[in-house]
Parts: C-alpha cells; sequence; structure tokens
C-alpha cells in the first residue's frame, strides 16, 4: 500500500509534469508544430533530470525533488502509470465521441486493407532484419511482431489538432488500427506460443463476443442511460455517467483480450452519436485535456528512461540493430499500409497520409517483448537488445509521427 509521503511525492511530480507538459507544449505550438511533441520531450527533460539526480548531480531546486532513490523511481510506479493510462483511455474516448459511424462505415473497407497491409509488410521487414543480424527464427519472429503493432494516440492528438480526425483518411487510420490490434493479440499467441490453437480460437470468440455484445447493448440501452443520468438532478450527474460507461467498456475489453483503449474508443462511438453528447463533450475535453491527457504523453517520454540504469555506452553495441529496426518500422507501415489504403481505392496523398499515421508504435508493441521475455523466448542480452530497441521505439516514432503528418496534410482541403 503506498505511503501518504509517496502519495503526496507523486502529486508533486505530476504537478511538475503537468507545467512541463504545458509549456513545451505551448513552445512547439508556437513554432507551429503539434504540441504533443513539446508534451513527449517534457517527459524525456524530466526522465534525465530524475535519472542524473539519482546518480548524484546538483541540479539545485530539481535535486531537492528528485535525488531520494525512492522518489526518482515514482515516474515508474504504478500509480503514476495509472494516471497516465488513463490519459490514453480519455483520449479514444474523445475521438470516438467525435468520429461519425458513418464515416467508419464508409471506410471499412479501406480500414481493412491497411490492418492487413500494415502487419504483412512490417512483420517480415522486421523478421528479415532479425535474422539477417544474427538472432534466431523464434527471435526474429518476436521483432517481426513488435513492428505489426500500432498505436494511434499519437496520431489521434496530431489529427485533432490539425482539425482533420473525422475525414476519410482519419476514419480509416481509426479502423484500421483496431484491425490491426485484434489482429496482432491473435499472431501473439501463435509465435509466443503462449497458448494452443484452443487458446487462439478462444481470444477470437471473446474478442467477437465483446463486439457483438457491447455494440448491441450501446445502441439499444446506452440511450436509455444517458436519459437516467440526465434525470439525476445533481451537479454534473450526467458527466458522471458517461464516465462510468467509458470505464465499463474500457475494463470489459480489457477483459475480451484486446486492448481497454479500443474500449473507450466504441464507448465514445456509441455515445457521440446521441445527441445528449452535446452536453459533456466540452466537460470530457476539459478533463482529458486539461489533467489526464498531458501525464500520458508525458510518461511517453519517460519510457525512454526506464533502463537507464544500464550504462549508456552499452548503447553504442546495439546501435545498427536500432537503425535497422526503426527504420524498417517506418518504411513497413508506410508501404505496407500505403499500398492497403491504394488498392482500397484512396489517392496517392490519402495513400500516403493513412500510412504515416499508422508509425507510432507503443502500448502492444511493449506487451510483446515483455511477454516474450516473461515467457523465456528472449533472454540475456539478447531481451535486453530487443527490450531497450522497442523503448527507443516507442519514442523515435512517437516524436517524428506529428511532423510527417503535418507535413503530409500541409495541403489538405
Amino acid at each position: 500500500m503506498i505511503s501518504t509521503e509517496d502519495l503526496f511525492n507523486i502529486l508533486l511530480l505530476i504537478a511538475i509534469a503537468l507545467i512541463f507538459a504545458r509549456v513545451l507544449g505551448f513552445l512547439f505550438y508556437k513554432l507551429k508544430q503539434p504540441a504533443v511533441i513539446g508534451e513527449i520531450i517534457a517527459g524525456i527533460i524530466l526522465g534525465g533530470i530524475a535519472v542524473f539526480a539519482f546518480s548524484g548531480q546538483n541540479f539545485i531546486f530539481f535535486d531537492y525533488i528528485l535525488s531520494t532513490p525512492n522518489l526518482s523511481k515514482l515516474f515508474q510506479s504504478s500509480e503514476f502509470i495509472l494516471f497516465a493510462e488513463i490519459g490514453i483511455l480519455f483520449l479514444l474516448f474523445i475521438s470516438g465521441l467525435e468520429t461519425s459511424i458513418s464515416k467508419l462505415k464508409k471506410t471499412e473497407k479501406a480500414s481493412s486493407f491497411v490492418a492487413v497491409g500494415g502487419v504483412i509488410l512490417p512483420l517480415i521487414l522486421g523478421f528479415l532484419s532479425g535474422f539477417v543480424l544474427g538472432f534466431s527464427v523464434v527471435e526474429s519472429v518476436v521483432i517481426g511482431l513488435i513492428l505489426t503493432a500500432t498505436s494511434v494516440g499519437v496520431t489521434v492528438r496530431t489529427l485533432m489538432d490539425l482539425n482533420v480526425l473525422n475525414t476519410d483518411v482519419g476514419s480509416t487510420i481509426l479502423g484500421g488500427a483496431v484491425i490491426d490490434d485484434v489482429i496482432g493479440i491473435i499472431l501473439l499467441t501463435f509465435a509466443l506460443g503462449i497458448g494452443s490453437l484452443i487458446d487462439a480460437v478462444w481470444i477470437g470468440i471473446r474478442i467477437a463476443i465483446f463486439f457483438l455484445v457491447f455494440l448491441y447493448i450501446g445502441l439499444k440501452v446506452i440511450d436509455k442511460v444517458l436519459v437516467i443520468g440526465e434525470k439525476l438532478l445533481l451537479p454534473k450527474s450526467f458527466l458522471s455517467i458517461t464516465l462510468a460507461i467509458l470505464l465499463l467498456y474500457s475494463f470489459f475489453a480489457d477483459e475480451a483480450g484486446i486492448s481497454g483503449i479500443i474500449g473507450a474508443f466504441v464507448a465514445g462511438i456509441l455515445i457521440g452519436q446521441n445527441v445528449r453528447s452535446k452536453k459533456i463533450i466540452d466537460d470530457v475535453k476539459a478533463i482529458g485535456y486539461g489533467f489526464f491527457i498531458p501525464i500520458f504523453f508525458v510518461s511517453v517520454g519517460l519510457s525512454l528512461w526506464s533502463n537507464a540504469s544500464i550504462e549508456i555506452a552499452s548503447y553504442g553495441t546495439i546501435l545498427i540493430f536500432i537503425v535497422m529496426i526503426i527504420s524498417m518500422s517506418i518504411v513497413g507501415k508506410v508501404v505496407g499500409c500505403g499500398i492497403g489504403a491504394k488498392l482500397s481505392g484512396l489517392s496517392n496523398i490519402e495513400s500516403l497520409q493513412v500510412g504515416v499515421g499508422m508509425i507510432p508504435r507503443m502500448e502492444l508493441a511493449l506487451i510483446i517483448v515483455t511477454a516474450a521475455i516473461s515467457h523465456g523466448i528472449l533472454t540475456g542480452q539478447v531481451a535486453y537488445t530487443i527490450l531497450l530497441t522497442t523503448i527507443i521505439l516507442t519514442i523515435v516514432t512517437s516524436l517524428i509521427a506529428p511532423f510527417l503528418i503535418k507535413a503530409t496534410f500541409k495541403n489538405y482541403k
């Protein structure tokens, strides 16, 4: 159980994280770049300060805040991570609220093609990269799986900032990422030997049940639940009921074997189609963007330092591998998803926009590598190399994607 002292230390770190996120986000906004880049860099800076303060360096005020071993590790504590995870739930929930179901249906074919292309090519490129550099077949498969994972948190935030989320391209990216996640989870059960064919089929059934049951419940019941929330004559009771639905959908999505953020996205879409959603969207954005979402992006930057106890000099021994994997991750998504988008009928520029939007990696990539380590498939120096590369991959792709997205949407009308 967390002590009162640690609790207030975490609250102090959250306050500092929010200040850094907002200041750096504003600076990048003034430079006409997505604010999310500044928020991620805020996490990198704070993580660096924590590590060097822990090593005995003198940072005056920061040394006072971060110099004790326990305090310097609180950025990686489960409590801090909880705030960050709530942030990504809010981000996907808001994107769902602002997404049109008719637009998603219109891009259903494109999303499927994009997801397939975005899984096949990165998987092949990752496998070949690992195999060429001397990794075993199983280790190379894990590397390939890492590259198939897409995280649209950064992309969604950037598309929102550019006011192009609810376009054909934005809907294709969102739909493709959901399908991509489901495919990645099913492949994970096979490649890592987590279960038998029966286990994999059971996961597929659970995922199907989630979508069938909770979409049905959403279409038939959510409206009635929202009416009840509206009739509770208490301050912000309607908002409370809405947030309860968000959390319930996230929970059951996770229980079904898919990411909780997909549940948040589905809840947002269903509530967003209800005319009453206009009453709470500003409140949801205030909570999300005012508190939780910046913490999530700071945590992305902080993840770079999760293995900072290992000598920085050792980075040089795996530099070639890191550069190759990052390059293949970008090429795999841009080309694979781009080809899928083109085959579905999108234009050349739209196909490029979709490919670029699918570049970021995060949650599922880290889940795959940690699962492989926990099951003994990756061990020793190989485990460290692939884990470190995956962490750097998530940071690099999260940082460059907003720049590339903005560049491809520069002349979008």
